[in-house]
């Protein structure tokens, strides 16, 4: 386990606990997601579920995958993420059932490391998933498992997808709506981060510009 460095700064509030939660993590599968683990290192998916923040007094508007610019974009988007593919994917690197972790947010939230990159997808129903972005030479697996229509499985109910990552010592979690799926808006970024200011109230949440 990572060792936790003192927070002393001015964003980090230890008194601050917000909404009750439940966070799960999809391990590696025993034997081909357990090759990949020591190829490119550990890309498990998390989930935090949360009942207590009604998701629609931020962000009321389903989000579906953006039509594609080229006939050739389309092609490749429904043969790689069609849902029996993202199936097949999820099921060949990580388990199929979680593995429920002990609900200390803010534990669970210092262990991620600083300044890396992960992508997110937000669900109606409270559901915030994630999975590290690998920085890889060979990283079309990960690429595809990390995918917001893959955190999502396909949901109809999709609300936020982005890019999140931590900085300022962990005392900054720094969203933007950089999804290529699901396109969210510039308008809805102040939103996300004032759900997302509520989820995590021990840190300070900002919005930036997607790259």
């Amino acid at each position: 386990m990572p060792s936790i460095p003192p927070r002393r700064g001015k964003h980090y509030n230890n008194v601050k606990v917000g909404p009750p939660i439940t966070a799960s993590v999809y391990p590696p599968t025993i034997c081909f997601g357990r090759l990949l683990k020591k190829i490119w290192g550990a890309n498990p998916i998390w989930e935090i579920s949360q009942s207590s923040i009604d998701v629609n007094d931020y962000l009321p508007i389903c989000l579906y995958p953006s039509p594609l610019p080229t006939l050739t974009d389309h092609i490749k988007h429904q043969t790689l993420c069609a849902r029996p593919i993202i199936w097949i994917v999820r099921r060949s690197q990580v388990q199929s059932h979680p593995i429920y972790r002990s609900a200390d947010k803010k534990r669970l939230i210092d262990e991620l490391p600083t300044d890396q990159k992960y992508n997110f997808t937000l669900i109606g129903d409270g559901r915030l998933a994630f999975a590290r972005i690998p920085h890889t030479k060979f990283k079309y697996p990960y690429r595809l498992l990390s995918k917001h229509i893959a955190l999502a499985k396909h949901s109809s109910n999709v609300r936020f997808a982005g890019e999140m990552r931590k900085a300022d010592n962990g005392e900054t979690l720094l969203i933007n709506n950089n999804s290529g799926t699901y396109r969210p808006d510039d308008k809805m970024v102040p939103s996300a981060v004032a759900y997302f200011q509520r989820l995590f109230p021990h840190l300070l949440v900002r919005g930036i510009p997607r790259n």
